[in-house]
């Protein structure tokens, strides 16, 4: 394969689960035949992943419109979950993306760790570690404590459910500097 499909803008958060930005249509082989990948999940509205390109390279394609810096709707979530999770119980690949990979895809992504059963604040940590751009807006961050605290009530689940300052402290940890030698901060 060629050079610039080499490194796409994608991690895996876990071992079937990448998230990232969006990718040219001519790396879809790449994708599929390299990366093992055949469901992608695009949660953009401004743009389309080409689903009859991707179709050809044996990809189904989940389309989930959502403006930039926006939480996803609720039903989405719900529905976007699901999908994704069933493919993946079934041992199959997903990529969820966005155009660059920091909120749409990552609240998803993170709804769907959640229902595979990792903690709210795991799995923003293990996220986070594997894809330092993932830095949900603060409405898709209370969008994401709103879904948690809606699946741990179905499910009757005994974590609790964060707060928005500790997501907050994982999501912009890229932002903070250390302090200058000698502060007490």
């Amino acid at each position: 394969m060629s050079e610039p499909f080499r490194r796409l803008n994608l991690d895996w958060v876990l071992p079937s689960l990448a998230v990232g930005g969006r990718f040219p249509v001519e790396a879809a082989e790449h994708l599929a035949r390299k990366l093992g990948i055949r469901y992608v999940v695009d949660v953009r509205v401004e743009e389309r992943d080409d689903e009859h390109v991707l179709r050809e390279h044996g990809i189904t394609l989940l389309h989930l419109p959502t403006e930039d810096m926006r939480a996803i709707r609720g039903d989405m979530i719900d529905d976007g979950v699901a999908w994704v999770t069933q493919q993946l119980e079934q041992g199959h690949k997903v990529y969820i993306h966005c155009e660059h990979g920091v909120g749409r895809s990552a609240l998803l992504a993170l709804c769907c760790m959640v229902a595979l059963g990792h903690p709210p604040l795991e799995a923003l940590t293990l996220a986070k570690r594997q894809r330092w751009q993932v830095s949900p807006s603060p409405e898709q961050l209370r969008t994401f404590m709103a879904w948690t605290e809606g699946w741990r009530a179905r499910k009757g689940l005994t974590w609790k459910v964060p707060v928005f300052e500790e997501l907050t402290a994982i999501a912009y940890s890229h932002l903070r500097t250390p302090p200058p030698p000698g502060t007490d901060d």
